[in-house]
């Protein structure tokens, strides 16, 4: 939605405000366009200079120091500004539905193939990338339009409070929490805590809402009672019976496609999905629960399930050409919880490739659990039957996860280890890129693709 300076004034009950039209909201000063806001957080301010030069219409600042006459327009907290503004998109949208998505893992895909199978028939919206912060959802609640339907908002949470905060600030109509796993359980002491966090989702969605869940999760009785306790519908879903929408069989049909037969409150349903892998089968049994809590019909949107595609960084396959010989890579370098890991090298395992390479990176943000869970990983790859390993991350680890013969261990992913990976290559060699993002795995495809160009 465009913003003016007659909806900046009514969203932040100013008196006066310089006229102008903007296209879009920034708080990077690095992406700043001709025609955007650009919002000062914190250190923003001293890159205030550097986005007018760029073109931003407005400079929104809460420290004079930075002022420029005519450009700037100072208030008490740009966080608050930023955030009244959603909050102003928002109510005057009027969406039929908001929903709002949290978990461990698999949020993102969650999210963006919930939005494709909506726009297939609604002028469907959901928050880019991993905008998924205070500022991001805020961000993101400023694209709406006016002829917006659905509004899909992926909510993450780092420390203790974020998503209730994020919950009570969207007010969505329907929540998921895609599973309970063990991502960021640093930085929350223990899995109980880490479950009352992914939890509190409840605390924001409207009374009487819906909130979808993980129902084969140990915390499923914990999340039916909150539910309860806040006047929520809560449905589960999983491959136990006790579940709503129980996913009675997921049968593969080819080497990289499934059929997927799932039971639901109205009967059971039948569609197919271009891929094998039973966690992906549950994220699409996720989204028929969510369409179904939006009161739309679900047998409309089952054809579009085999149109599906895996987003970049989360499993998507790419081939490659390297000296004659022609590889494939998994590229699963997204993030890495534990469960994600063990769940990635065992899709590795039942694929027909002979030669099977893995490269692991370090599981980040486990606090006390790094050794537990990264001695799990290592078990699991000493289990395993593949040409080789490398694992990649802190030489404290190497002990436990060079534990194998065939697993080799490095600092960082350099072009000296990727030339290492790329003497083992064979002729149909599939390579496994799995660890946190900040481990920069996706140098070993960006190295590829520079020498088959």
């Amino acid at each position: 939605m465009n913003i003016t300076h007659k909806i900046l004034a009514e969203a932040l009950g100013l008196c006066e405000c310089p006229p102008f039209v903007a296209d879009r909201i920034s708080i990077d000063s690095r992406n700043i366009k001709p025609g955007d806001i650009f919002i000062a957080i914190n250190r923003g301010h001293e890159f205030v200079n550097d986005a007018i030069t760029s073109g931003a219409t407005l400079a929104i600042i809460d420290d004079k120091r930075y002022e420029v006459p005519g450009k700037t327009l100072a208030v008490d907290n740009t966080t608050k500004a930023l955030k009244n503004i959603g909050n102003w998109v928002k109510a005057k949208t009027k969406l039929k539905n908001l929903i709002a998505i949290t978990g461990s893992v698999g949020k993102t895909t969650t999210k963006f193939w919930l939005n494709s199978l909506l726009s297939h028939k609604y002028n469907s919206f959901c928050s880019s990338g991993n905008y998924n912060t205070r500022y991001g959802v805020s961000l993101s609640l400023c694209q709406l339009e006016s002829s917006t339907d659905f509004g899909i908002f992926e909510i993450g949470s780092n420390h203790t409070g974020e998503i209730a905060e994020l919950s009570e600030y969207l007010k969505p109509d329907i929540g998921v929490i895609t599973n309970i796993f063990e991502s960021h359980i640093g930085n929350f002491g223990d899995k109980q805590s880490l479950a009352r966090e992914k939890i509190s989702i409840v605390n924001g969605i409207k009374s009487g809402g819906i909130l979808i869940f993980d129902g084969d999760s140990e915390f499923a009785l914990n999340i039916q009672d909150e539910a309860g306790r806040k006047n929520l519908k809560a449905f589960a879903v999983g491959f136990s019976q006790n579940c709503d929408f129980e996913i009675i069989a997921c049968r593969n049909v080819r080497a990289q496609t499934a059929s997927i037969e799932l039971k639901t409150p109205d009967g059971i349903v039948k569609y197919d999905l271009p891929f094998r892998e039973k966690h992906l089968a549950y994220v699409s049994a996720m989204l028929v629960a969510t369409i179904w809590a939006m009161k739309l019909p679900i047998a409309e949107f089952l054809s579009f399930m085999k149109d599906l595609s895996k987003i970049d960084g989360r499993g998507n396959v790419e081939k490659y050409v390297f000296h004659g010989k022609t590889i494939e890579v998994i590229n699963d370098c997204y993030n890495a919880s534990p469960t994600a890991v063990l769940a990635s090298i065992e899709n590795l395992q039942l694929l027909p490739n002979a030669s099977k390479i893995a490269i692991i990176g370090q599981m980040k943000e486990l606090g006390q659990y790094e050794v537990y869970y990264h001695t799990l990983v290592a078990e699991k790859l000493q289990s395993s039957h593949f040409e080789q390993v490398f694992f990649i991350g802190d030489k404290n680890l190497w002990d436990i996860m060079g534990a194998k013969e065939k697993t080799k261990c490095f600092q960082k992913l350099d072009n000296f280890v990727i030339e290492e990976i790329l003497k083992m290559i064979q002729n149909d060699s599939i390579v496994l890129l799995k660890g946190s993002h900040s481990l920069e795995l996706d140098k070993f495809i960006k190295y590829l693709k520079c020498s088959t160009t």
